[in-house]
């Protein structure tokens, strides 16, 4: 019987020893001095309006992350991480997508908990969208805040990035080829109006230079009437090594317009770029983007154009020096003058 005993303690005592755990603080910050000129109109500081808050580059953050070995390849994970403006310390907001009620949660940016293992990775929480993990990356002058062409040109900026309430799946890599898809219940359901919801699926590819990614993502809001606005994107690059070549395509259908204030039929995005490594430390990326509108009440066609450069210097693996410019229009249409927007930034950003 004490031999027993003795044999389940230690069966236990090895078990508990195989669950590892690691919980790691991490972070990112990014501020620039910078100045924005709207038609005539030229507002300077510290990450100046340009960004709405966030840096140059990246939207500053810090967070806490961690996972527990459970054995056999399965594993718990979990992510808290917050967003702030480093020019002032204030945390960064967040509108709700269903009620229109801006948050300043803490854990604003990400908060989730999930398994991961061979069949892939579960999250429950509020997370990235897989048409956000396709529409941020890849596409634009380091995938910047502020140097993306098409920050001030595409409508589909308008989308919901993170809308919280959700179950999130990514599968594991097959020869390169990876899908995620998202659901978001809208949790707002009444006597007389349904929920909204959101749903985003990704299908991507990467493999030595090549890499394409194709995300769609539907926004269905709550109400008596609902509308429902749809978004979806595809990404291309290929490395030559001394030049990478970008492009992207965009579509809206029924959606909103925030740099018009517009609802709009369609819209029909483009945008081309490169990324050049000058040297081991330096690199310059830049594109070019234009859209067209076509409004849901039968308006004329909106169009606008603009263009991003940027340069990168590495002090170290965690700290960027950098500057760059954004310019964009938007050409007159009916009852509206031409309006025209640049950006000049010069920043730091550096990651713990």
């Amino acid at each position: 019987m004490k031999k027993s005993l003795i044999a389940l303690a230690v069966i236990a005592a090895s078990g508990a020893a195989s669950a590892q755990s690691s919980v790691t603080l991490y972070g990112l910050v990014d501020a620039y001095v910078g100045s924005v000129k709207v038609n005539g109109l030229t507002t300077t500081g510290i990450n100046v309006p340009a960004a709405a808050g966030g840096g140059g580059l990246n939207t500053s953050r810090f967070g806490v992350k961690g996972s527990e070995d459970l054995g056999g390849g399965l594993k718990v994970n979990f992510l808290l991480e917050a967003g702030f403006d480093p020019s002032t310390g204030v945390s960064n907001s967040y509108t709700n997508p269903y009620t229109g009620a801006t948050s300043t949660a803490l854990f604003g940016r990400q908060s989730w908990v999930g398994l991961s293992g061979g069949f892939g990775e579960v999250k429950l929480g509020k997370m990235w969208t897989p048409f956000d993990d396709v529409k941020g990356s890849g596409a634009a002058a380091f995938d910047a805040n502020i140097f993306a062409p098409a920050t001030f040109v595409w409508a589909s900026n308008s989308y919901s990035d993170r809308p919280g309430n959700s179950i999130y799946y990514a599968t594991p890599s097959f020869g390169g080829i990876t899908a995620a898809a998202l659901y978001s219940f809208g949790e707002n359901k009444t006597s007389t109006t349904g929920a909204g919801h959101i749903a985003s699926v990704n299908v991507a590819y990467a493999g030595g230079p090549v890499a394409a990614a194709l995300s769609y993502q539907t926004e269905k809001a709550n109400g008596a009437v609902a509308n429902t606005t749809k978004f979806a994107q595809l990404n291309a690059s290929y490395d030559f090594g001394v030049v990478k070549l970008l492009g992207a395509v965009g579509h809206v259908k029924d959606g909103f317009n925030p740099l018009t204030g517009i609802s709009v039929s369609k819209s029909q995005e483009y945008q081309l770029g490169l990324d050049f490594p000058v040297s081991s430390t330096f690199t310059v990326s830049g594109g070019y983007a234009w859209s067209k509108d076509t409004q849901l009440a039968g308006g004329p066609d909106i169009k606008r154009k603009g263009f991003g450069i940027a340069g990168l210097y590495a002090l170290s693996k965690r700290t960027n020096l950098y500057a760059g410019v954004n310019d964009a229009k938007q050409d007159e249409y009916t009852g509206v003058a031409e309006e025209k927007r640049r950006v000049f930034a010069v920043g730091v950003r550096h990651t713990f």
